[in-house]
């Protein structure tokens, strides 16, 4: 019998998987969970969709040169292998584990609550989030250990109803609602969340929503013709991904106004289709945006496991790591995956869950695109079936919007920021012990 860590990956994917999983992860519980929490902190409806678009444009400036690393090095793992390219294997430790451990750890397990969060209003408030967060890890871990092909039919399938279903509502909320959201309001944002301190918040919320732009580099070598497709894939998605979500903020404001979408961030598409078309309809909105949650769960699920696989090909997590299944799926990541994720749901807290993982994913972030620079210099040997447009100066733009972002939240939110720096700390050592003894 063949043993089961002498199975390797397969280059499956099409462009289309790969755009599939890019929208499948990216919408999800972002927009159908924060636009009404940065309501309340911007208050204003041209503000609210400016920060969208502005958090649209940071993505597609970093998909730009994220999508000139991944064609160059297309290797299983993502943006830890850009980092172990440019920086070494410490700060490639830290990029894989702070997205193992935080940036979509934290984040599956958010997802995770606000599937709850939305079963438990379809029972009729009954049941406790957390334990139900915790049986909707356990029920994604059973579907994955189907394998690649089982998984990913089931997003595009998936992410085909997703898209359709948020179109459908946008459209609706357009047509029929009667601008609420743009009438002048006697009041506004207010408080300890204006300011600064607002956009902060704002933008954790809104860069929490696009989070998941890059995942399909995580999956390279399962991607057919990557140097051509994964710009195309990383590129496109995010561009898609910002249309709609543009689309959404404008039908949730055609029927509600700020201070409405605040008062209830865990149902605004089921309130905003109900205001217009009454509660049956918000109901059914209900059911599909739970449909659309799952499907978003579902990448978490489906990547995260790729990139503990490529850390342990190069001696950073646990060799069991690189033992692939006879249906392609790494096993063992996928075991510690979804124990984890699990562990986190058990929190409950949506909120604090997102901040804190946006406050380390940006940090890191950070590192991995100026990466781009060092790679430019350090290995020009390197065929680069893509380049990002305007360099240097263009790059150089987008590295200094996040390190702008990334002074507004620590200079708002510094207990947040000391509480991630520790964590970044803690993974920081634990990869410098493990660069030294390998």
């Amino acid at each position: 019998m063949t043993a089961p860590d002498t199975y390797k990956l397969q280059r499956v994917l099409r462009i289309r998987d790969g755009m599939a999983v890019t929208v499948g992860i990216v919408i999800g519980a972002g927009i159908l969970r924060t636009p009404g929490l940065i309501a309340g902190y911007l208050g204003d409806p041209w503000i609210i969709l400016g920060m969208w678009f502005f958090g649209g444009v940071v993505v597609a400036l970093s998909t730009l040169l994220l999508g000139e690393m991944a064609a160059a090095l297309p290797e299983a793992g993502g943006k830890y292998v850009y980092a172990r390219h440019a920086w070494g294997n410490t700060m490639g430790f830290v990029a894989g584990w702070s997205e193992l451990l935080v940036s979509r750890g934290f984040s599956g397990a958010a997802k995770a609550v606000a599937v709850a969060e939305y079963v438990r209003i379809l029972l009729g408030d009954r049941g406790d989030v957390r334990i139900m967060a915790f049986a909707v890890c356990v029920a994604f871990f059973f579907l994955h250990t189907r394998g690649l092909k089982a998984s990913t039919t089931f997003q595009n399938v998936t992410t085909a109803i997703k898209v359709l279903i948020v179109l459908v509502i946008a459209a609706a909320g357009i047509a029929a609602g009667e601008f609420a959201g743009f009438r002048p309001s006697p009041t506004g944002a207010s408080g300890p969340t204006a300011g600064l301190l607002g956009f902060a918040l704002a933008y954790q919320s809104i860069s929490f929503a696009y989070y998941g732009w890059e995942d399909a580099a995580k999956m390279a070598e399962e991607v057919k013709d990557p140097g051509r497709a994964l710009p195309k894939i990383l590129v496109g998605g995010s561009l898609a991904v910002m249309a709609l979500y543009l689309l959404m903020n404008v039908a949730f404001l055609a029927a509600l106004t700020p201070e409405e979408m605040a008062a209830d961030p865990e149902l605004i598409a089921a309130s905003a289709t109900a205001a217009v078309f009454g509660d049956a309809a918000g109901t059914a909105v209900t059911v599909a945006a739970l449909l659309i949650l799952v499907s978003s769960l579902n990448v978490n699920f489906l990547g995260l496991p790729r990139v503990a696989y490529g850390l342990a090909q190069h001696g950073l997590s646990p060799s069991a790591f690189t033992r692939v299944d006879a249906r392609g799926t790494p096993r063992n990541a996928l075991y510690f995956i979804a124990a984890w994720i699990g562990f986190l749901a058990l929190s409950g807290a949506f909120e604090l869950l997102i901040r804190f993982m946006m406050t380390v994913a940006i940090t890191v972030d950070t590192m991995v695109l100026l990466g781009y620079f060092r790679l430019r210099r350090i290995r020009p040997e390197l065929v680069r079936p893509f380049r990002m447009p305007g360099h240097p100066w263009l790059p150089a733009v987008t590295v200094a919007l996040y390190v702008a972002i990334l002074a507004v939240i620590v200079g708002t939110q510094p207990q947040l920021a000391l509480g991630a720096g520790a964590m970044l700390a803690a993974i920081l050592a634990a990869g410098w012990i493990t660069a030294r003894a390998g």
